[in-house]
């Protein structure tokens, strides 16, 4: 009898165990997702290197891959060379009110790009992640878009975009790597795939880089 309750209790001290480490798994990966900066190139569409700045000429095909691996918030935004700001991701207003897209995105979809135009200089993307919604963020965003030619709209949300990257440079380098991935997506060709390397982001509570692209 003794024996039986030794091992029920060994039992429930491996089940407590268990419990305790997925759910520090849990808590310490809250950010979860992939990113990528697609450029053309000889090979199709690749995955710019950002362990540098990667050079991009004016009129270089552009494309921007961003996939949720858990319920995180992310938010992308270009200051072009004209010290111009434009909010990226989320694509639209309230994108985060009725819970999280699921699946790779493609920003614009399908075959469509975007690219840098003239003049030449630093091209800098404002990337953040944030297991909580950031709300303020989100609300300059809105008004900014509603008065993009005010340039105090604009200084208060890049404010507020630098305050929140200042100093997390390291830590979010450390919380990436590389991984291949495969995007399927409608064409006016049918399905098509894309084959590239993306970062993917684990980190507990917060992530942000402020990546710089050599624009000529």
């Amino acid at each position: 009898m003794i024996g039986g309750v030794k091992r029920i209790g060994i039992v429930l001290i491996a089940l407590l165990l268990a419990i305790l480490c997925t759910t520090a798994r849990s808590s310490a990966e809250k950010i979860s997702f992939r990113w990528a900066i697609l450029a053309d190139s000889t090979e199709g569409m690749r995955a710019l290197d950002f362990s540098g700045s990667p050079i991009v000429f004016s009129g270089s095909a552009l494309q921007l891959y961003i996939e949720h691996l858990n319920n995180c918030h992310v938010y992308l935004y270009l200051l072009d060379s004209s010290d111009n700001l434009t909010p990226i991701y989320p694509p639209q207003k309230g994108y985060y009110d009725y819970g999280f897209p699921r699946g790779p995105k493609l920003v614009p979809p399908g075959d469509q790009s975007f690219t840098f135009v003239p003049p030449p200089g630093t091209e800098t993307l404002l990337l953040v992640a944030s297991a909580d919604r950031l709300f303020q963020l989100e609300e300059l965003t809105d008004i900014f878009n509603d008065n993009p030619d005010q340039l105090g709209q604009q200084l208060l949300l890049l404010q507020e975009i630098e305050d929140m990257l200042a100093g997390k440079d390291s830590k979010s380098k450390a919380a990436e790597r590389l991984e291949k991935v495969k995007v399927k997506y409608s064409s006016s060709d049918g399905i098509r795939e894309k084959k590239f390397k993306a970062v993917k982001v684990k980190s507990s509570d917060f992530y942000g880089r402020k990546l710089l692209i050599d624009h000529r």
